[in-house]
């Protein structure tokens, strides 16, 4: 059933997935030119010629223009998020710029690379700094972190949609979903006792951009597998105002039929919530069903060749 819509419009207006809160489009990086470095010896150009189109190349190398999209995370902290038109398997690639510390996150991410599971994604991340003429490159480094271990936050979308994530270890996220909340469509009671049959459980990666600012990576593997449109969302968090503001890359649809290509920028707000240590202590189930087919086979037990002889004469 369709919530009641009491606002200006004729119709209540539509939103991409999880866009609803997202603040608008930030326009600072117009114009700049900036130098990437990264660890590991490569080093990229890009110039925001536009507040939507930017020119990338890798550095001395010819270069192409691709529409971009900019969120702001934080003072001087901008998450850059593009696509490589017509490249194969599809590819996009996030950026967490902090100008003031000098630093560059980069996340590349492909999916559409693997026959058997089409709506698989995966991402690498690189570690470096924005070069600059007579200044030497920062010390330090964005960087992997534990920090949020242990800890939930109860986000916030839309009115209708509210998630909660479970920051359980250091390479793992799952959910849990505030009672009554349904998802895709799906009412709630189905909803929740699908997620209770097959949890959401996916690999994630946890890096710290500074102090109380942090980018969580997750990619929805197990989605994926089981026929689902596995994506790769991001999360950059200001963990003060819990806030946060991420894309997902993929696919949208829950099913064959209505799948498209996904990639958009999303926004939220949320608390910090109690942790009891319940659902953290759960096992992943699928860890565990990739343990048990990984496991060989224990072999045949044969009997010893004299006493299968002496049984074979005792029978005789």
């Amino acid at each position: 059933m369709a919530e009641p819509y009491y606002g200006l419009e004729p119709e209540a207006p539509a939103f991409e997935g999880m866009s609803q809160y997202r603040e608008p489009p930030c326009y600072e990086l117009d114009g700049q030119k900036l130098r990437l470095a990264f660890d590991g010896g490569r080093e990229y150009f890009v110039h925001f010629a536009t507040g939507d189109t930017l020119l990338w190349a890798e550095y001395g190398a010819a270069g192409r223009a691709e529409l971009y999209d900019c969120a702001k995370g934080g003072e001087g902290v901008y998450f850059v998020n593009f696509e490589l038109a017509g490249e194969a398997p599809r590819t996009n690639l996030a950026l967490v710029l902090d100008t003031g510390a000098r630093l560059v996150t980069m996340v590349r991410t492909v999916t559409g690379h693997d026959a058997k599971y089409p709506y698989l994604v995966d991402s690498e991340y690189a570690f470096g700094y924005i070069a600059v003429p007579g200044r030497a490159a920062p010390a330090g480094r964005h960087g992997f972190t534990s920090d949020l271990v242990g800890k939930r936050i109860h986000w916030h979308y839309s009115p209708t949609l509210e998630i909660i994530h479970v920051y359980y270890c250091e390479n793992y996220c799952r959910v849990a979903f505030p009672e009554g909340m349904g998802w895709g469509g799906m009412p709630a009671d189905e909803f929740l006792a699908l997620l209770e049959r097959e949890p959401y459980d996916e690999p994630a990666a946890y890096i710290k951009i500074k102090d109380g600012m942090y980018l969580v990576s997750v990619m929805e593997h197990n989605m994926a597998r089981r026929g689902f449109t596995g994506n790769s969302l991001l999360f950059l968090i200001d963990a003060a105002r819990v806030h946060d503001v991420g894309r997902s890359f993929g696919h949208g649809g829950l099913q064959e039929g209505n799948v498209r290509p996904e990639n958009y920028i999303f926004g939220a707000y949320g608390d910090f919530v109690f942790s009891d240590g319940v659902l953290e202590g759960k096992p992943n189930v699928y860890l565990q069903k990739q343990e048990k087919q990984e496991k060989p086979e224990k072999p045949e037990r044969l009997e010893k060749p004299e006493k299968a002889g002496r049984a074979a004469e005792e029978g005789a």
